[in-house]
C-alpha cells in the first residue's frame, strides 16, 4: 500500500499539462509553397527566431493562402512562433544581396521588427492546457 501511495505521488509530481497550438496562417503567396513553422521556448528566448534550437518545427504544404496547422502535446508555457513559405523547398527563408528575405514570413502576435525581426518578449505568448489560436499574416 506505501509503494501505491508513492507511485500516485511520483506520477502525480511528473505530470504536465499540455495545450495545443493553432496557428492560422494566410498571407499572399503561400499557395503552393512548403510552409516551415518553429516553436521557440521560453527556456531559449536567445535563439528567436534564427536560431537552429527552437522547440518543435513541422512543415506543410500550402494549397491555398490560407493553412491551418495543429501542433499538439506542447506542456504549458511561454512560446513564440517564427514562420516562413519556403518556395524554393531549400529548407532556409532566402534572402537578397542586403539580406532582406525574399520569400513572405510571419511571427506570432504578428510581431514586426523595425529593422530586423522583433524579439522573443514582442513575439511571446503563454500556452495552457487548453487551445490557443494565433493568426499570422505572412508578408
Amino acid at each position: 500500500m506505501k509503494r501505491l501511495a508513492i507511485l500516485a505521488m511520483l506520477l502525480i509530481a511528473t505530470y504536465t499539462q499540455a495545450g495545443e497550438l493553432k496557428l492560422e496562417l494566410y498571407g499572399q503567396g503561400l499557395a503552393g509553397s512548403q510552409i516551415r513553422v518553429a516553436v521557440y521556448s521560453a527556456n531559449a528566448p536567445e535563439q528567436f527566431p534564427r536560431g537552429e534550437k527552437f522547440y518543435r518545427g513541422t512543415a506543410s504544404e500550402a494549397s491555398s493562402d490560407r493553412l491551418i496547422v495543429l501542433l499538439p502535446d506542447l506542456p504549458s508555457g511561454r512560446y513564440a512562433v517564427a514562420v516562413y513559405a519556403d518556395n524554393n523547398r531549400n529548407g532556409r527563408l532566402d534572402r537578397n544581396f542586403l539580406g532582406v528575405p525574399t520569400e513572405i514570413y510571419g511571427f506570432s502576435n504578428n510581431a514586426r521588427g523595425r529593422f530586423g525581426p522583433p524579439g522573443f518578449a514582442e513575439a511571446a505568448f503563454e500556452l495552457g492546457d487548453g487551445t490557443v489560436a494565433q493568426s499570422i499574416h505572412l508578408k
